[in-house]
């Protein structure tokens, strides 16, 4: 093993250890009263090139692991960024406030992204090292797969830290920030774009116009509004009416008085209602996104995890019940992912694949496809079937962790897996069909 090379350090194990070793001895580090002792000098050498390689290792799978999170988040931020550029030229938000929607959405994202990009810097970096045999080299000057896997979980416990707290408090708090500037923004609409006679239509599915408005009260008079429902078509008509607005439950109401209502049923032509009144409430959809939205109350997702806890705890509704205990296990198991993916990612990348690099892009995509349509699922059979969430999400993680180690200490024994192999062999068809289809 003396030509192999050490990876871009381009020293080889022997070399590293020796130069460990010259270095230590410089700085007196192995000597007792200036006698040179050979027991220490053996026991400090290993401590030491293990520390380099664990570093080594880290900085394998961290270098792609950042760039994956920038890549993935930056795709989550685009998908949403069309929406929030057609608010500045549509609507009129300012872009002080698009950044502000924008920032409280990254823990949204930061919670898909960081353990995608952390199992995708398992299986890039250690896919790398064992492609160019330094995996071998490791393994052949006593580092087994064992000294390998300690930086890697080391990584997977400060992934894990990071998960745990995007999940359990920030991405809550984001969904709650979203929705108060969201509820900010269609307020200020409101405020700002009311004028008389001018169709108004900053509410979703409604045109609102005004023959006349008091600037000092809002009052508005001459009213005609029309309101357009998948089940029906309105147009009301109303002699005086104003908007009010409910911090609390974040709604706007247009409260009408004495005038008719026409109302048309989208699938009969001859159905048709004319309502006389006095008082009449409309309640129409606002959303900063153009998304429908009705609030009573916060949703599960939008709870702090204590508040999660208390109403469990005094949970009446069964129904309701299972829903926020869904919420709760799901934000609670979210810091396992990480060692989830370590015990699959690390036997699955030293796996050598004939597909080339991409097998182990691809592993990695099948890793955490299958891990988060678990947790989809587990989500589903809390809140609908009834199941224990200590079945559902627990359980189920603790399958996983028997499998990861079974699949670990295959992998410690040298023995190729089935499922790589599969995918592998599935990759290589797809290559020759591609091959063939530009050659002709």
């Amino acid at each position: 093993m003396s030509g192999t090379r050490f990876g871009s350090e381009g020293v080889c194990i022997e070399q590293l250890i020796h130069i460990t070793c010259e270095n230590a001895q410089r700085k007196s580090f192995l000597s007792t009263n200036n006698v040179y002792n050979p027991f220490v000098t053996v026991l400090l050498c290993g401590i030491m090139s293990g520390t380099q390689i664990n570093r080594y290792i880290i900085r394998e799978i961290l270098s792609p692991t950042l760039l994956c999170l920038v890549i993935f988040t930056m795709v989550m931020v685009l998908g949403r960024a069309f929406k929030l550029v057609s608010l500045i030229i549509n609507e009129g938000v300012s872009l002080w406030d698009i950044l502000i929607l924008l920032v409280t959405l990254l823990p949204t994202f930061f919670s898909i992204s960081l353990p995608l990009a952390f199992i995708m810097g398992i299986m890039i970096g250690l896919g790398r090292m064992s492609a160019d045999s330094e995996i071998v080299a490791l393994k052949s000057a006593g580092f087994g797969l064992t000294r390998i896997a300690i930086p890697v979980f080391a990584l997977a416990v400060i992934f894990a830290l990071l998960t745990g707290a995007t999940n359990i408090w920030v991405k809550p708090w984001g969904y709650r920030a979203f929705a108060t500037k969201s509820f900010e923004i269609v307020r200020q609409k409101v405020a700002i774009g009311l004028q008389p006679r001018v169709f108004m239509s900053q509410f979703n599915d409604l045109v609102l116009y005004a023959n006349e408005i008091d600037k000092q009260t809002n009052q508005m008079h001459g009213l005609f509004i029309v309101e357009k429902k998948p089940e029906s078509t309105s147009w009301v008509f109303a002699d005086s009416g104003n908007i009010l607005t409910n911090d609390e439950e974040e709604t706007v109401t247009i409260r009408l008085q004495d005038g008719v209502v026409h109302r048309q049923q989208t699938d009969s032509i001859d159905n048709y209602q004319l309502i006389h009144f006095r008082n009449y409430d409309i309640q129409p959809e606002i959303s900063a996104m153009r998304e429908p939205r009705k609030r009573s109350r916060l949703k599960p997702k939008e709870l702090s995890t204590g508040k999660l806890w208390s109403n469990i705890s005094n949970g009446v509704n069964p129904e309701k019940t299972r829903e926020l205990q869904a919420e709760l296990h799901l934000r609670l198991v979210s810091p396992l992912a990480p060692f989830i993916f370590v015990l699959f990612g690390l036997p699955f990348s030293m796996q050598s694949h004939r597909s080339g690099r991409s097998g182990g892009f691809v592993m990695g995509l099948v890793i955490f496809l299958g891990y988060y349509f678990m947790l989809s699922t587990a989500l589903t059979l809390t809140k609908d079937a009834s199941a224990s969430p200590w079945l559902t999400f627990w359980a189920t993680h603790l399958l996983l962790g028997v499998i990861g180690i079974f699949f670990l200490h295959q992998s410690s024994l040298e023995k190729p897996n089935i499922l790589v192999t599969w995918v592998d062999q599935m990759l290589l068809t797809l290559q020759k069909r591609a091959s063939k289809n530009v050659d002709s």
